[in-house]
This record gives C-alpha cells, sequence and structure tokens, in this order.
C-alpha cells in the first residue's frame, strides 16, 4: 500500500498547507485517529512545526527519537496525529496539544510542561466485560478497563495522565458544562451547554448552548465544568 496520495485529493486546507505545491502528500497509516480528522506526523514536523525543510530531515529526526506523543516516543512518520493529542520535543523543551481552530484547521497549541502529563478523551462506547469489568473505548483509539462504579457514560470526557492512562478527573456530558465543538461551521468555538436534546429515531442528538447556537452531540467535546481546562486557539466564546 502506498504511504503517499495525491495532494490535492488530501485533507490539505485542515492541515494548513498549500494543495498545489507538490504533487504528492503523506499519508496516514493506521492509527489511533481517521484519516479526515487528523494529519500525518511528518508533516506536523516538516509543515506545520517548520522544523525542517525536507522529508529526509523529518524522519531523521523521527529515527532519532526526538518525539513523544502523548508521552511515548514515536518513530513512525505516518502516524496519525488528532484532537488532543499531546505532541513533545524534549530536547527543545516544546510542547503542544492538538485542537482544531475556527477556520477548521488542525492547530498546534503550545503548552507549558505541567500540562503535558494529561490529555482530555471522549467517550465514545463502552461494554461489559464477561469478568464484569467495563471496557470504555476512547476517541484516540484507546480502551481502557475500570470498576462500572465509577459511572461514566458516553458522551462524558476524562483527564488522563499519559502514559499511565491513570484518571485524573471526569466531565459529564450535561447541561451547565462547558463544551468545545469540533466540527461543523461553529468548529473551534466554546460555551457553555444549555440543554442536550434527545430526537427519537435515527435522527442525530442536539445540543444546545446558551448563545443560541445548536449542533449536533457528536461535535461536543465537554473540556471543563465552570471554565475550560486548557487553552484554545482563536477561542471565541458562544
Amino acid at each position: 500500500m502506498s504511504k503517499h496520495s495525491k495532494r490535492y485529493g488530501s485533507p490539505t486546507k485542515m492541515w494548513g498547507i498549500p494543495t498545489k505545491e507538490y504533487h504528492w502528500a503523506p499519508k496516514s497509516s493506521a492509527g489511533p485517529h481517521p484519516a479526515d480528522r487528523s494529519v500525518p506526523l511528518i508533516v506536523v514536523i516538516r509543515d506545520i512545526l517548520d522544523y525542517t525543510n525536507t522529508s529526509r530531515e523529518a524522519k531523521r529526526i523521527l529515527a532519532e527519537r526526538k518525539v513523544e506523543v502523548d508521552g511515548k516516543v514515536v518513530t513512525d512518520r505516518n502516524r496519525p496525529i488528532g484532537l488532543m493529542d499531546v505532541v513533545s520535543i524534549p530536547e527543545l523543551m516544546e510542547n503542544y496539544r492538538v485542537l482544531f481552530d475556527q477556520k477548521g484547521k488542525i492547530r498546534l497549541k503550545a503548552i507549558d510542561e505541567s500540562e503535558t502529563g494529561w490529555k482530555l478523551v471522549r467517550i465514545v462506547d463502552k461494554t461489559t466485560l464477561k469478568s464484569g469489568i467495563t471496557q470504555y473505548n476512547l476517541h484516540d483509539g484507546r480502551n481502557i478497563q475500570r470498576e462500572d462504579e465509577d459511572g461514566y457514560d458516553t458522551k462524558d470526557v476524562l483527564k488522563l495522565e499519559i502514559p499511565s492512562q491513570k484518571v485524573l478527573e471526569s466531565y459529564e456530558f450535561k447541561e451547565g458544562m462547558m463544551a468545545l465543538i469540533t466540527g461543523g461551521k461553529h468548529i473551534g468555538e466554546i460555551g457553555k451547554i444549555k440543554e442536550c436534546e434527545t430526537i427519537r429515531g435515527s435522527q442525530q442528538n442536539f445540543v444546545h448552548f446558551e448563545s443560541g447556537i445548536t449542533t449536533i452531540e457528536d461535535y461536543v467535546f465537554v473540556i471543563g465544568k465552570d471554565t475550560p481546562v486548557i487553552e484554545i486557539p482563536e477561542v471565541g466564546i458562544v
């Protein structure tokens, strides 16, 4: 299978790189984030952070084990990097959290060293195993198993210690919580949830914000109780 795709057909607008400057673009390998919601690590190193001018230089940096994602060294140049991932370059003492801006582009928001030990993850599904333990499937492809006494539900968000995966805090998906919109025309904006509307049938459930903005449930990512626990690029309170 090819490790490249035509740049014109790649989500270069979301990546924030020129569409027609080159014929080919890196292709994300199978990983924790879908291709249309992530960017290959080599694009992060070469084009977004502008650490190198060529793919060869970027591959050398990765081969020398200088880049960490969520607290672990990553050498796969096409590893998909997506929402809430923490990218670190210890040698330069630089750390970033992956977010979407209000133009729908992937942005790496610089964060302090104290913030690199955790990330926010959204529960997309949960299953009760034969042992009675509950397995939670998270938006970044990871799974964690915990006693059901925690009572987490789908759409709730966990503050997860990385790389240990210890749950530090949880944020319920409910009215009054601060949330980030991760899709649609209001992508990248944050606001307080006013109402969660359940629709009968196959139609998506809706979430209404205090400003009057409405979006679908899948686009809502809780990021705190009274105030956001993370900083958002080009933030607009909705």
